[in-house]
C-alpha cells in the first residue's frame, strides 16, 4: 500500500490552501534538498515504515525518459519543529528528510532536470506513470522540453490491535502534514486530518484491514 502524493493533493477539503498555492509557485529546482523537511502526524496505533521511496520521472510527450528512486527517512526526535504547536496535537509528528546516502545523486538529477524543464513546475503523473485506482491525465505543450513528476510511496499497516477500531467500527485514520523548505523560519501545514481512505480508496483500505501482521524478525542463530 502506497501513499501517492498526487492523490493526496486532490483532496481539497483537507488542504491548507494558502500553503498549497505558495508551494505551487515555488521553483522545485531551487529547493534545498539537504535542509528541507516534512513533518507528518500519524495516529500512534498505526504502524509505518521507517523508509519512504520517492520516484522521480523525467517525461516528454508522455514518454518516461529517465526514472530514479530515492530514499526518504524518518529521523528521531532530536530535531525541533518550529511553527508546529505541539501542545494542541495528540502526539509528536515524525520528521522526514532525504536520506544522506542519496544527497549527491538527488542534487545531480535536480540540476539536470532543472536545465531540461522549460516550465519549471512539477506536474501530476500521467496515466502511464501513476499507480493506484485513480489516474490523472495531463496535456504536454508541444514546445515543452521535459517535465518532472514525483510519486511518494510510504507503507502503512493496521496492526491487529487497531483493526476493531479502524476496520470494524470504521473510525477515521487522519494524517496531518507540514513542510519546511529552504529559508522558511518554521513548518507550514499542508494537509490536516486527511483520511487514509481518501488516499487508498475503498479497495485499498479493505486490503489494509485484511493484510496479515508482519512477522517479527528471526533472532540470529548462535
Amino acid at each position: 500500500m502506497f501513499l501517492v502524493l498526487p492523490v493526496l493533493l486532490s483532496a481539497c477539503l483537507y488542504l491548507d490552501i494558502g500553503t498549497v498555492l505558495s508551494l505551487k509557485k515555488l521553483d522545485p529546482y531551487s529547493v534545498d534538498l539537504l535542509n528541507s523537511r516534512a513533518a507528518v502526524l500519524i495516529p500512534d496505533d498505526i504502524d509505518y515504515a521507517q523508509n519512504i521511496e520517492v520516484t522521480v520521472r523525467v517525461t516528454r510527450s508522455g514518454k518516461v525518459l529517465r526514472e530514479e528512486v530515492f530514499a526518504l527517512e524518518v529521523v528521531g526526535n532530536g530535531e525541533d519543529l518550529p511553527g508546529v504547536n505541539l501542545r494542541k496535537l495528540p502526539g509528536r509528528p515524525l520528521v522526514v528528510r532525504l536520506a544522506e546516502a542519496d544527497y549527491e545523486r538527488a542534487i545531480t538529477l535536480q540540476k539536470r532536470l532543472g536545465a531540461m524543464d522549460k516550465n519549471h513546475q512539477w506536474v501530476e503523473p500521467d496515466s502511464d506513470t501513476m499507480t493506484g485506482d485513480k489516474k490523472g491525465e495531463r496535456a504536454i505543450a508541444a514546445d515543452e522540453k521535459a517535465s518532472g513528476d514525483l510519486t511518494i510511496g510510504w507503507q502503512f499497516t493496521i496492526p491487529s490491535t487497531s483493526r476493531d477500531k479502524y476496520c470494524r467500527r470504521h473510525k477515521k485514520i487522519g494524517l496531518t502534514a507540514w513542510v519546511k523548505i529552504n529559508d522558511d523560519p518554521g513548518y507550514r501545514r499542508v494537509v490536516h486530518g486527511l483520511p487514509l481512505k481518501r488516499i487508498y480508496g475503498r479497495k485499498g483500505k479493505k486490503a489494509l484491514c485484511l493484510a496479515p501482521d508482519p512477522k517479527p524478525p528471526k533472532s540470529a542463530s548462535r
